[in-house]
């Protein structure tokens, strides 16, 4: 390998070096699209589970209230007023 070699190879190495930069620098946007995409579809994992429980505690409530009217009871949510004096005995 002579002398004239020298800048060729030095042309092939900054080659590699510049390809091998962008690659990764593509990679690495590839990595972070993928945890965002992670990390929305677990946001609106959450939000939906959340939704959900809601609907079914109303559905619940409701569930009881027509029950308990239904057989004459007082709605659960009913509470004394506080001002209330208490008899004595």
């Amino acid at each position: 390998m002579g002398p004239e070699m020298i800048p060729i190879v030095a042309v092939v190495v900054g080659g590699i070096i510049a390809v091998t930069a962008i690659v990764m620098s593509q990679v690495v946007k590839y990595k972070l699209k993928v945890e965002q995409i992670k990390a929305d579809a677990m946001v609106k994992a959450e939000e939906i589970r959340a939704k959900n429980q809601l609907e079914l505690e109303k559905l619940i409530y409701k569930n009881q209230s027509q029950e308990n009217k239904s057989e004459g009871h007082f709605d659960s949510t009913f509470t004394e007023r506080p001002n209330r004096q208490k008899e004595l005995y």
